[in-house]
């Protein structure tokens, strides 16, 4: 499922179970929290073993321990960067050389349902709240669910470039679906010098799973220019899917 939507840069891990034996590399188990139950520790052990899997497709080093920074995010190997998430029946890594990444962020959601309209308010933009209007009708995820999981894949890419925590408002998401099951995103920074970000979306049976990233044949644009003001103007022409990859 994670791999068209991968760039040729990176790879990718994922799996749909918690494999019998996957325990924490030793050095791993003082980032658990106190008393956490089986399930949280099998969760946190296979995505780690999915971000090795996904280092060692690199040909990065891949035995060691990813320890969390003081914001909870992983450590990477020196030269390495990348993401991981874990949801109900799935967890996935992907991992690039920063030497070809600027930036790369996954997240995955186990839910058929919109946010609640509260929750959908405290995420969006007035532009994607226009944008959020124009998809109704569409078939694919509930488009509310797909805009919090994009931000959730956007911060985590953006993590180690940003010098303070990151509101949901800080993120503009324009999506274009390509069919029922997929589509492509762009993302840019409303507020703060953060990379414009491009990637792409699949739902399948429930799952959801959003990519996003940024290779290195760019500049970081400062002052990036602001999206239509009509969300609809992003409806067409519609992509082929490979530019997701």
């Amino acid at each position: 499922m994670i791999e068209e939507l991968v760039p040729g840069w990176a790879r990718a891990a994922e799996v749909f179970s918690d494999p019998p034996g996957t325990a924490p590399h030793p050095a791993e188990l003082r980032f658990l929290p106190p008393g956490a139950v089986e399930r949280r520790r099998r969760e946190f052990a296979t995505g780690r073993a999915c971000a090795r899997r996904a280092l060692a497709a690199l040909g990065a080093p891949a035995h060691g321990p990813l320890p969390r920074d003081a914001r909870g995010a992983p450590v990477w190997p020196d030269g390495t960067l990348g993401s991981i998430t874990h949801c109900t029946g799935y967890r996935a890594a992907v991992a690039a050389r920063a030497g070809e990444a600027l930036a790369l962020g996954i997240d995955a959601e186990r839910r058929a349902w919109p946010l609640s309209k509260r929750a959908t308010n405290a995420i969006t933009t007035e532009w994607e709240a226009h944008q959020l209007l124009a998809l109704q009708g569409e078939l694919g995820p509930p488009w509310s669910t797909l805009l919090f999981s994009a931000k959730e894949a956007v911060y985590k890419a953006w993590h180690p470039h940003a010098r303070r925590p990151l509101s949901f408002r800080d993120a503009e998401v324009r999506i274009q679906p390509v069919d029922e099951g997929g589509g492509v995103l762009a993302v840019r920074p409303t507020r703060l010098a953060l990379p414009e970000l491009s990637g792409g979306y699949r739902f399948d049976d429930g799952l959801l799973v959003t990519v996003v990233h940024r290779g290195l044949t760019r500049p970081v644009r400062s002052a990036p220019p602001r999206m239509p003001s009509d969300p609809q103007a992003h409806r067409s022409p519609v992509p082929e899917r490979a530019a997701a990859r």
